[in-house]
């Protein structure tokens, strides 16, 4: 059996109504001049003194800290580019906390498209190598993704103020999530994985004792933090000259080399270690008898105080 054939109705646009505006040409004419307007206005507008009134509203001194940001423009799909941006206390003798060439910030397109801004996109190029962060908040919840990609430690001048003198090297990789519920700090909770690769000392000195050179290839760290209380659940570096492993607690204190420790370290020279390494090893407690060579020891006392048993 044979279905007859179904014709279905066609259908044409029809500009006729354009006739009425004077024809599609000026129509198409108006909506050019449009789009050149608003590509002017955008590259035209101030987006620098709008940022600087922003910064204006946001009162850093009463921390003890001042943001800089050297000049502003309109980066498109990528949304804001602040260029210079430096990030240091209000005593003008203080290292930097931050310096970067350019951070990019935009907003979320997820909550544009519901007429919010719950959610801003950073990139941030700074000290050779990129941050990527995501920052979103609501309902009660403020949550930030920091991901780290190759950043060079030793252009970062705070690692270096750590030491009395000599310089801390190696490529910085790694994620930081931090979370908070609320406005009570204490509650906010931060984790982290963290890589270093090609990690160097050289030159250094820990309260006037001079420190041999020392090397690794590949260091990884595992921490949380929440209260106020720093958790190293781990911290391996291996390296031709030494192997380290740390594990344990740090409660933070203020200033920080207050802060109180309580960690495990386990230290076993490597297979090309020099004498001086040989040597700093036995200056720490020895090893009770029928222990491994990779014993832990207990690290008491403050950063700026360690003491080790």
């Amino acid at each position: 059996m044979r279905l007859p054939a179904l014709r279905l109705p066609s259908f044409r646009l029809s500009f006729d109504w354009l006739e009425g505006l004077g024809g599609r040409r000026t129509l198409l004419y108006a909506l050019y001049t449009v789009v050149l307007f608003l590509v002017c206005l955008m590259a035209n507008f101030p987006h620098h003194a709008l940022v600087q009134r922003v910064l204006k509203s946001v009162d850093l001194s009463g921390q003890g800290l001042r943001l800089d940001v050297g000049d502003t423009r309109f980066a498109w799909w990528r949304g804001y580019e602040l260029q210079r941006v430096r990030l240091a206390p209000t005593d003008p003798n203080g290292l930097p906390f931050l310096e970067a060439s350019s951070i990019f910030v935009r907003p979320g397109l997820d909550g544009l498209l519901r007429g919010q801004i719950n959610s801003v996109h950073v990139v941030s190029i700074m000290y050779g190598g990129e941050l990527d962060g995501d920052f979103t908040a609501g309902d009660g919840l403020r949550r930030a993704t920091v991901t780290i990609d190759g950043v060079q430690i030793q252009r970062y001048p705070l690692v270096s103020s750590l030491l009395q003198e000599g310089v801390v090297a190696g490529l910085l990789s790694g994620v930081i999530t931090v979370e908070s519920h609320g406005g009570d700090t204490n509650d906010t909770r931060a984790a982290g994985e963290l890589d270093v690769d090609k990690a160097s000392i050289t030159d250094a000195k820990v309260n006037f004792f001079p420190l041999p050179p020392l090397h690794f290839d590949k260091t990884t760290m595992k921490f949380s933090l929440q209260g106020g209380r720093l958790d190293l659940q781990e911290l391996e570096a291996t390296g031709p000259e030494l192997k380290l492993s740390v594990s344990g607690q740090i409660a933070m204190r203020e200033p920080i080399a207050d802060s109180v420790l309580n960690l495990k370290l386990a230290a076993v020279a490597g297979p090309n270690s020099p004498e001086e390494v040989k040597n700093l090893l036995a200056l720490l407690p020895p090893i009770p008898k029928g222990g491994k060579p990779d014993a832990p020891r207990v690290i008491s006392g403050t950063l700026a105080r360690p003491r080790f048993r």
